[in-house]
């Protein structure tokens, strides 16, 4: 009597962890690397596809070249431009079976300057802290980032160290300094689409409590605005 041994079937399996980023916002001129995390019964094959239809296979280098495909298949966007935003999507693929996921890039300009209208005005000075809050309504789930005056960009994997991201999607700067002044922009992103808002901050150097006096008359009213702001991504 012959017993044939069952046949342990192929798989693949792309995993998604707290550290995936699916949605990212990028600063033009940055680099971006999206991972690909696969596991498998035996050694994928794995291969990007770009929004404009490139396809790059694993493992991928051009010299001189902005993209690259590491052997653990994460991809590496160098300099990235307005035109790298869209879909990218990570194909792993062994004998008898696929899987896929999606990672979307939206590259934003260094600095902007949106018509006075638009922006929430805030006036600190010197030490205090700075609190800009910012929520998400989105189906799916939006991933809240800021990106700062100097073009730095924080989200709940990268926060500074004069920076952070609340759980809320709140940025909180703990002791502010003269050069946070600039415009704060907050990003929500998801599969969908993105939406996006900035506030200008000011800081103010501490001035004698004369001085305090003779200025307060001269402060412009409703140059200190605060307030919940709604970011709306709905599909």
């Amino acid at each position: 009597t012959q017993v044939n041994k069952p046949q342990r079937n192929s798989w693949v399996m792309i995993e998604q962890d707290l550290h995936t980023k699916a949605v990212q916002s990028v600063v033009e001129g940055s680099n971006a690397q999206l991972s690909c995390n696969v596991k498998a019964t035996e050694s994928p094959s794995i291969k990007w596809l770009f929004p404009d239809g490139t396809k790059l296979k694993a493992p991928f280098k051009m010299e001189d070249g902005r993209f690259s495909v590491l052997s653990s298949g994460q991809l590496v966007i160098r300099s990235v431009a307005y035109a790298d935003s869209g879909v990218y999507h990570c194909v792993a693929q062994v004998r008898g079976d696929i899987d896929s996921m999606s990672y979307r890039i939206l590259v934003q300009p260094p600095v902007t300057q949106p018509a006075d209208s638009e922006i929430i005005k805030i006036q600190k000075n010197v030490g205090e802290p700075i609190l800009l809050p910012c929520s998400a309504v989105a189906i799916p789930d939006a991933h809240l980032s800021w990106i700062l005056p100097n073009s730095h960009v924080i989200n709940d994997l990268s926060n500074s160290s004069n920076g952070y991201l609340l759980e809320n999607g709140s940025l909180l700067i703990p002791h502010s300094h003269v050069s946070d002044s600039g415009y704060y922009r907050c990003v929500a992103i998801n599969q969908q689409g993105s939406d996006q808002f900035a506030t200008r901050v000011s800081v103010n150097k501490m001035v004698s409590d004369r001085s305090s006096k003779r200025m307060k008359f001269k402060k412009r009213p409703g140059s200190s605005i605060s307030g919940k702001t709604k970011v709306q991504v709905i599909d």
